[in-house]
């Protein structure tokens, strides 16, 4: 063991976390990164462990107690125990550690034993527990108490680490079934990490986790949000702006942010920093009320993360806009054609005929217009007949919002319009990759469809949307939930939209600032978004 304590030049300066990093890296060596996707394994970086042990705004005295919830390598503890070993008066570090995943316990028992002899030499003490059975499933005995305010649980933590698997689970599956009143829909596992590890907590506990940002807001983790927000108060949050940067290799879809929170409902200040990626050192750093990062104007727990101080403006400047879409009887839902569902009706290499229709997709949305024929490859016709009626709609004045964008793309809004005088077919289909917004009772007019698709065009609204979402995914519960002008505020927009003509996105944009007296280095900063 003497070998894990000297540093190459002989020394006794051992980095616990580098060797936990040269751990990971022997492991994905053996293990195929489609394998490690699968069971929603991706490894934390060194400098963001470390990044993540320094998140805790105190050590306790004397015993520590210690839950890294799939813990891999044991990189989280690692850092943790790193940052221990430089303090002065001695710890006793008491930690649980849970990994189900065979493969990586070999590994794991390597970075606690090298730990161990670590916190030895500097005065302290580690004692360990690998447990090797499901966090969620192992305690199912505390999860009928999991969202009351009562049932106790046999033992509590100081300190809660976490960097759990990213991965979907069927509404049927056992981890569904235990945590059903906290995810709608399709759940992802690691929120059930979030929210266990939250019940673990001592009474002024901290939790520390990295994760995908999509717990932030929507429909689907609105009961999570809810109840994990009641039971802890975020003081740091940290947003990583990049999809790709964090984890280099894994091809997640969505921003990844660290979450500290401590136990309780206190109401100070959250510090916020943002980097591009992992080089950490050079974050920006803001301090914001509580109120300003949680949003529950609606009763839904919203978290939204300004990516600095202009973007905290724009959040101002919105949310001072009095309506909402119900108040202006505007709905919006989804395409109905799933395309793998109806491949009886989709009809290529056609020029069109009797009982066919478009087939919108994504590739024929562009701003403020509808492509059709749009010239790709990708257009397609959708049969009419008793059996798909259903899923087509009445060719009406719509504004079409796309619900993707590509990992980097600079926009995460785009509304194209379908405007009936210009569209030669009574009936029309959408694919479920689109939002469409029309009028629940009668129809937009053009003036509104132009308004719309401007606001949603604009800088300032993108931006305003990405405080609140963080994944390539635009959800019609995200839109119906933002604020909006009033209608004759969107007409009027509208008309000065219609005016112009052609693409002219700048002087698109100008409208927009011009309408809301935007002047100074917010209206600079909008304009320069491209």
């Amino acid at each position: 063991m003497a070998r894990y304590l000297k540093t190459a030049d002989g020394g006794d300066n051992f980095n616990l976390v580098q060797f936990a990093s040269a751990l990971q890296k022997k492991y994905e060596s053996q293990e195929s990164v489609k394998t490690r996707k699968q069971i929603g394994h991706y490894g934390t970086p060194g400098i963001i462990a470390e990044y993540m042990a320094r998140m805790f705004s105190q050590i306790p005295t004397d015993t520590v107690r210690l839950l890294d919830a799939g813990a891999g390598v044991g990189i989280l503890t690692a850092a943790v125990c790193d940052r221990i070993a430089k303090l002065k008066s001695p710890r006793r570090v008491k930690a649980v550690l849970y990994e189900n995943n065979g493969a990586l316990i070999i590994f794991l028992r390597e970075t606690l034993e090298a730990t161990q002899k670590v916190l030895d030499m500097g005065g302290h003490e580690l004692t360990y527990e690998i447990r090797t059975d499901d966090f969620i499933l192992s305690n199912s005995q505390f999860i009928p108490g999991l969202f009351t305010a009562r049932g106790a649980v046999p033992s509590s933590f100081d300190l809660v680490i976490m960097n759990p698997p990213y991965s979907k689970l069927r509404k049927d599956s056992m981890h569904a079934k235990a945590m059903g009143g906290v995810i709608h829909g399709q759940p992802n596992i690691y929120a059930l990490f979030m929210a266990v590890g939250a019940r673990f907590l001592s009474q002024s506990g901290e939790l520390v986790a990295i994760t995908p940002r999509s717990y932030c807001n929507g429909l689907y983790f609105r009961h999570f949000r809810k109840w994990f927000l009641d039971r802890v108060t975020p003081y740091h949050i940290h947003l990583f702006e990049s999809r790709r940067k964090a984890f280099e290799e894994s091809d997640v879809l969505q921003e990844n942010m660290i979450l500290a929170a401590r136990r309780g409902n206190t109401y100070g200040k959250v510090a916020v920093t943002v980097s591009a990626g992992k080089d950490l050192a050079y974050s920006a750093r803001r301090l914001l009320p509580v109120n300003k990062v949680i949003d529950d104007s609606r009763g839904d727990k919203i978290i939204r993360i300004s990516s600095n101080d202009f973007d905290q403006r724009i959040v101002d400047v919105i949310d001072a806009w009095p309506k909402r879409f119900s108040q202006l009887q505007l709905g919006i839902s989804t395409g109905p054609v799933v395309t793998f569902r109806a491949t009886d009706f989709l009809v290529t290499h056609s020029n069109g005929g009797k009982n066919l229709v478009p087939l919108l997709g994504m590739h024929n949305i562009r701003p403020f217009k509808t492509l059709w024929p749009s010239g790709s490859k990708k257009d397609t016709w959708f049969k009419v007949c008793p059996d798909s009626e259903p899923l087509i709609l009445p060719a009406r004045n719509y504004v079409i919002l796309k619900r993707f964008s590509s990992k980097e793309e600079k926009r995460r809004l785009v509304a194209g319009i379908l405007l009936r005088e210009n569209f030669q077919y009574n009936f029309v289909g959408l694919e479920n990759h689109l939002n469409y917004v029309y009028q629940e009772r009668g129809e937009l007019s053009k003036a509104q469809c132009f308004g719309l698709a401007a606001l949603f065009n604009s800088a300032i609204l993108d931006r305003y949307f990405r405080t609140i979402n963080g994944n390539t995914q635009v959800n019609a519960s995200e839109i119906r939930t933002l604020p909006l002008p009033r209608s004759d505020d969107i007409e009027k927009i509208g008309e000065k939209i219609m005016k112009l003509g052609g693409d002219h996105v700048a002087e698109v944009e100008d409208v927009i600032l011009d309408h809301f007296h935007i002047k100074g280095n917010l209206r600079s900063y909008l304009r320069k978004i491209k």
